[in-house]
């Protein structure tokens, strides 16, 4: 059988945050960064940890999570306070996979491993299942999400968060410097004057692979990063950075080409 032009084209192709909705398969995704142990996203439930340790979230806090993607990991640590979660993305076909893990669906994607993990960092290895349940019931939503928009929740109008959790977001939906300056901007506003905001991602990375596709992201500094929180009111930053070998990144040799990892937490100070 002739192979089809119009495939070849499109696995060659560098796709963009746009392309998300129609091109991002949620279930091939789970399956290259999510199937196996790894120590990439061990790395980022440590920083993600440490920085929630240190931000004093109040009992009974409302947290959205913002570019969930098909996954909830980033909300384990944060979440454990918090009696309202809504998780949002661009892609819906992504939301279906939190919800069927929300619903403990037969074919949803298994969590466990993470939620072991992050226990055992807080001293609570015997507590993960009351921690996958209380994250369970505390998600009330899973909303559609575009920070391109000034209300990125549109038509949704809520209350400002307590908590904003947000992890390979912001580089992926972003092209350049000044859609990533509007994109915070946009994220900021949904944020409460007091709030936090923990956010966690990869650096210097121009594109990812899930499968054969091939995704454009921008290349995230610390200095873009602080200017894009200081214009918005975020501050009393707290990093945590750790550098990367591509080679034990890759997947089939091709998966990404980021050169570290970070994580911050920041205050919104201006209303």
């Amino acid at each position: 059988m002739a192979n089809d032009p119009a495939s070849e084209s499109l696995e060659t192709a560098t796709l963009s945050g746009v392309d998300y909705k129609t091109h991002f398969d949620p279930k091939i995704y789970l399956e290259n960064y999510h199937k196996q142990e790894s120590r990439f996203y061990d790395k980022m439930l440590d920083m993600l940890h440490k920085l929630v340790a240190a931000g004093e979230i109040r009992d009974g806090s409302r947290l959205l999570d913002v570019g969930s993607g098909p996954s909830i990991y980033s909300v384990i640590s944060a979440g454990s306070r918090c009696s309202d979660i809504i998780c949002s993305d661009y892609a819906t076909q992504s939301l279906d996979e939190i919800l069927k893990w929300v619903n403990s669906d037969h074919d949803a994607h298994n969590w466990q491993r993470y939620f072991e993990y992050v226990c055992k960092l807080e001293g609570k290895s015997d507590e993960w299942k009351l921690r996958q349940d209380h994250i369970r019931q505390a998600i009330k939503r899973v909303v559609p999400c575009d920070v391109h928009q000034e209300n990125p929740l549109a038509p949704l109008v809520l209350e400002p968060f307590d908590v904003i959790t947000s992890s390979l977001c912001l580089e992926a939906a972003c092209c350049d410097e000044s859609a990533y300056r509007s994109a915070v901007k946009h994220v900021t506003s949904l944020l409460k004057p007091g709030g936090k905001l923990f956010m966690a991602g990869v650096q210097g990375e121009t594109f990812y692979y899930v499968g054969k596709k091939k995704f454009n992201t921008f290349p995230l500094s610390n200095e873009i990063i602080e200017s894009a929180f200081a214009k918005v009111g975020l501050t009393n930053l707290q990093w945590y950075n750790e550098t990367s070998d591509i080679k034990e990144n890759a997947i089939e040799g091709r998966s990404n080409d980021f050169s570290g990892l970070f994580a911050v937490s920041a205050t919104r100070i201006s209303g």
